[in-house]
This record gives structure tokens, sequence and C-alpha cells, in this order.
């Protein structure tokens, strides 16, 4: 019950709230740029390390990025010197003209230098931001991004959009990849999180999973696309705990993870529903993945319909509800459509469907189907808002 009141007491406080301010990070080359695949660029945002990998594309495109899940760096998303770059999403997407950032948080990875316990999801959207900005400036692309948020890459959606904005880009949608809301406590952790020497959060169970996972998408593509020594020492490693809030919920002070809500309630920002980007989702079709492949239309849809409601419908009808019985009725259809799962999709495969070349292009393919639909969900509603006749 005190879980409980605490939810209600953040919900009027975020859905009434409007955004808050948010400062922006500073972006500059690392001294060190060893230890690197072809392509990368060690950056320093704000002083802490941020492993990227930009790849260009038509500069009036939207920048697509890739915001990998816990324990992985992104170059889950963009291969491996030696891979086949078909296996991999930042080949399919830059083939149809997107330029693709793999935007990679900090972990204990051995790519890394140093280790950032207190690392949160606040930062790690202000991160993704100040990375997409400094490329966005670099090439002189249009200001549009696209946010691919994996597993539990879903935790940014909120900080992500609320920087970005705050850097003075376009986040027109995110694309949840079999992904969880920024919601915490909204998954129970297969076993224990632990902390590790260095103040990190460590759950080598995990690993397990993610071997059966990339294992089976290897079985699926007919070929091993990347090898498990390979993928567990230059893709895997312990993570902030904070970036686990939808598991545990936890904060790191003095040294100690320190169990609470209601702070992970505001890092998280999930209850920010009116200062939310609008959301498109793709998930895998296997039972080893059966938790996102049977909840990620229902636990994504109230930011769905939320978006639309209070950013588009809202401020008219709350000015005037005069609108004609025909344009009332299509508009409850449109937002009935929005919740139909016209603006969800399935790629085969369990939680790294979009992993391989079989995947990897039709996740392209079904992205750009989902953008479309929303895109012309969003021009539908707003003609018909146009119509309400102003008193």
């Amino acid at each position: 019950m005190k879980a409980f009141g605490i939810l209600c007491g953040f919900l009027v406080l975020f859905v009434t709230s409007s955004a808050q301010s948010s400062d922006t990070w500073t972006v500059e080359i690392a001294p060190d740029q060893s230890q690197l695949f072809p392509g990368e660029e060690m950056l320093l945002t704000n002083g802490i390390e941020a492993l990227s990998y930009f790849k260009s594309g038509d500069p009036e495109k939207p920048l697509v990025i890739f915001v990998p899940g816990g324990f992985h760096l992104a170059r889950v998303a963009y291969g491996y010197p030696g891979g086949n770059e078909r296996d991999f999403l930042a080949h399919w997407l830059n083939e149809q003209g997107y330029s693709f950032l793999g935007a990679s948080y900090p972990t204990g990875n051995k790519v890394y230098s140093k280790v950032y316990p207190a690392f949160s999801i606040r930062d790690w959207g202000k991160q993704v931001a100040a990375v997409a900005k400094h490329y966005v400036d670099q090439h002189q692309l249009s200001g549009e991004v696209i946010v691919l948020g994996w597993s539990a890459g879903g935790q940014i959606a909120q900080s992500v959009y609320e920087a970005s904005q705050a850097a003075g880009l376009d986040m027109s949608h995110y694309v949840s990849i079999a992904s969880t809301p920024p919601i915490p406590l909204l998954l129970a952790a297969p076993g224990a999180i632990s902390k590790a020497p260095n103040g990190l959060s460590k759950a080598p169970q995990f690993y397990d999973l993610f071997k059966k996972y990339v294992v089976a998408q290897d079985q699926m593509n007919g070929h091993e696309i990347m090898p498990w020594p390979t993928f567990e020492a230059d893709v895997l490693g312990d993570i902030p705990v904070e970036l686990n809030a939808i598991m545990i919920a936890s904060r790191f002070e003095n040294g100690k993870f320190v169990e609470d809500l209601e702070w992970s309630l505001a890092d998280t920002g999930g209850l920010k529903v009116t200062d939310f980007p609008f959301v498109v989702t793709i998930s895998g079709n296997k039972v080893l993945d059966n938790d996102h492949a049977l909840t990620d239309r229902g636990n994504w849809g109230l930011y769905q319909v939320q978006h639309l409601y209070r950013n588009l419908v809202l401020p008219a009808l709350s000015k005037s509800e005069d609108i004609s019985p025909a344009a009332w009725q299509s508009l409850m259809d449109r937002i009935s459509y929005a919740t139909s799962g016209a603006l969800n999709a399935r790629v085969p495969g369990n939680h790294f469907f979009w992993y391989g070349e079989v995947g990897a292009r039709e996740t392209v393919q079904k992205l750009e189907m989902l953008i479309l639909r929303a895109k012309n969900l969003k021009t539908g509603i707003r003609q018909l808002i146009e119509s309400v006749k102003t008193r």
C-alpha cells in the first residue's frame, strides 16, 4: 500500500506539471581512443565516457539512435571486426538512407577507463542527447532523431526526450525494440542483482540467458553471428545500479545500493505522460521472450494514447467541445486505432529478434511502416481538431 500511495502522489505531480528544464551536457573527444573498433569514438560527456559509433546517411533523413539494454554495449547493433555487417541493424538502417548512431552508456566493459556507479537514467538521457547533438552538428543533419530503445533501454524514453528538447533536437518517435517502459519495479528480476567490488551492479545469471538468446538467433540465421567469447568480452559488462530501476528501484549512495522507489520514479520520469515521445513498438514472437511478446503492446499503450489525447486533443477540447458528430466519431475511431495494434509490429525471433540478417532487415522494414502509420494518424487527428469551433 505504501508503494501505491507513492505512485498515486507522483502521478498527480507529474501528470499535471509541465516539463522541467534540463541542462544540456558538453561533449569533447576523449584523449584515449585505444581499444576501439573501427568507426567507434570515445567521447566525454560532462566528463563521463560515452562509446559512440556513427554511420553517415542522407542528412535530410532522421538520425536513428540505438540505445542498448542492460549489461550491453551498442556494438550488438553495429557489429565487430570480422563480422558480417548484414547481420546488424546499422547496415540495414543505412541502406535505407538513415544516419545511424550507436550510443553506449558506461559499463564495466574493458573499453572504458573507469566506472561510474552513480550514473542515473537522467544522466543516460542527457548523455544520449548530447552525443546525438554532437553528430547532428558535425554532419549538418536535419535535427530530427528517432530513438530505438532495446530491452532495459526503454527506461530512457522520457529522459532522452526531455534532454533532446533541451538540446534543440526533434525527437519525433521512440521505437520500442522489445523494451520495458520507464516504470520502476515493473519487472521481476530473474535472480539477485548484487554489488560488484567496483560499485557497479552485477547479475551473472543474465549472461546465461543472453547466451540462450543469441544461440537461438544464430540457429535461425543459419550461422554464428558473433562468437560467444567475443560477445561476452566485447559487448557485455556490469552496469550502474540506477539503470536497473525496472527491477530493483535503487540508487547509489556512499558506496551502497539504497532502495528508493520515490527517487526512481523521479529518475525515470515514467509518469510524465505529457512530456513523453510518441511510441511505436516492435516485439519478437518466441516463447523464449514471453514477457515482451505478450506485454509490450499493453505496457506502451498508455503512453501512445496519452500522448495523442493530452498533447493533441485535450488542448483544443478544453477550450471548446463544439465538434461535429461526424468529426467526433472519427476522432474516437482514430484513438481506438492507436491502441488496436496498428502501431505495434512483430518480427520472428526472441528478445534479440533484430540480431542477425533475417530479423535486422525485417525490423527496419517494420520500423518504417510504423513511423508512416504514426505520422498519418497524428496528421489525421490534427485535421479533426482544427474543425473544433472556438468560442
